[in-house]
């Protein structure tokens, strides 16, 4: 534990910034995120909902799950995820992952579009209004 870490190409890889978001998507702000959001196809219990305070919770369809996320410029969205106990379901969205390897988030329209550091879209999740 005392010891100074040892920088792996997997890390360097991990700790790289992420690609600007396309022009075709609109950062998404700080307060853009929060609400709740579910996935724009598939299973209609999986949600995740961002509140203002820096939380998220939510389900892929049979599991609850939550963490803490934060905003930045330029669509920047991080997020870190609680322990959870999974059970198995058929058919489950993967709410959780989607959220925790975004790096840069943006509109398409009212649709938020989840990206990880490469820039390959995780995810596309509706508003609920």
């Amino acid at each position: 534990m005392l010891e100074p870490p040892v920088v792996t190409d997997e890390a360097r890889r991990a700790l790289t910034p992420a690609v600007a978001l396309p022009a075709t998507l609109v950062p998404a702000g700080q307060r853009q995120p929060v609400g709740r959001w579910v996935p724009a196809s598939g299973h209609k219990a999986a949600y995740v909902e961002f509140t203002a305070d820096g939380e998220w919770h939510g389900s892929d369809g049979c599991n609850d799950e939550s963490g803490r996320w934060i905003a930045a410029a330029g669509g920047t969205l991080l997020a870190c995820a609680r322990p959870i106990t999974l059970a198995v379901c058929a058919e489950s969205v993967p709410i959780g992952q989607w959220v925790t390897t975004t790096r840069r988030a943006g509109l398409d329209g009212e649709v938020l579009v989840l990206l990880d550091a490469q820039g390959d879209e995780t995810g596309r999740l509706s508003p609920t209004n």
